[in-house]
């Protein structure tokens, strides 16, 4: 949880310094202008994830580049999905908990093996350099999880249910624009979210519009 938020804290503080080390001519409300922003890429990615009370996990997502909100701040909008095996003594701790409601006391609960599904929807606003060939990228996003439970012994019992919740991240990266319409790209993402905070990293490759 510590290095979760040093990420966050750390990301959000070196992208406003850099947006406010630009030029004078960057510090002027006018320089930020939606009017700007359209489809200017859009990237397939593989994520591995390892989330709280889970195992480690392989993904996919989806990403957009919009453009430039104003200097060097670009607009990426993004999707996620992994399924990882919930770590064992979470289920434990979670079959002891129900287990102390028995009554009488005394019964015995077996949950057997559960996973969870993780949908992610997002958004990030990236720093980072125009025009540049190879150009590395920090950001600060905001997300909405979407986590569903599943196994044999909760199916159709309240356990098996689907939970919304929201989650703040931090993502540092680097990209390479190879030729005239691909990208590559790599990035390492921590989030805090409730039940579900994980650190992931990403990578793929995008086509330039």
């Amino acid at each position: 949880m510590t290095r979760l938020r040093g990420i966050l804290v750390g990301s959000a503080l070196v992208v406003g310094t850099l947006v406010g080390a630009g030029d004078a001519a960057a510090q002027n409300l006018e320089d930020y202008d939606y009017e700007n922003l359209g489809l200017r890429a859009l990237g397939v990615d593989v994520v591995w994830a390892n989330a709280k009370d889970a195992k480690g996990a392989v993904g996919f997502g989806v990403r957009a580049d919009l453009g430039f909100l104003g200097p060097y701040v670009r607009v990426v909008p993004r999707f996620a999905f992994w399924k990882a095996d919930i770590e064992d003594e979470s289920v434990a701790r979670f079959e002891r908990n129900l287990e102390a409601l028995c009554n009488p006391p005394g019964c015995s609960i077996d949950l057997g093996e559960m996973r969870r599904d993780y949908y992610i929807v997002g958004f990030d606003l990236q720093w980072t350099l125009a025009n540049r060939t190879l150009a590395p990228y920090l950001g600060a996003g905001a997300d909405l999880y979407i986590l569903n439970d599943s196994g044999p012994p909760i199916k159709g019992t309240f356990l098996d249910d689907v939970v919304v919740t929201a989650g703040l991240s931090g993502v540092a990266g680097l990209q390479f624009d190879t030729g005239k319409h691909l990208r590559m790209y790599a990035d390492v993402r921590g989030t805090l979210v409730t039940s579900a905070s994980n650190v992931a990293v990403y990578a793929g490759i995008a086509y330039r519009f």
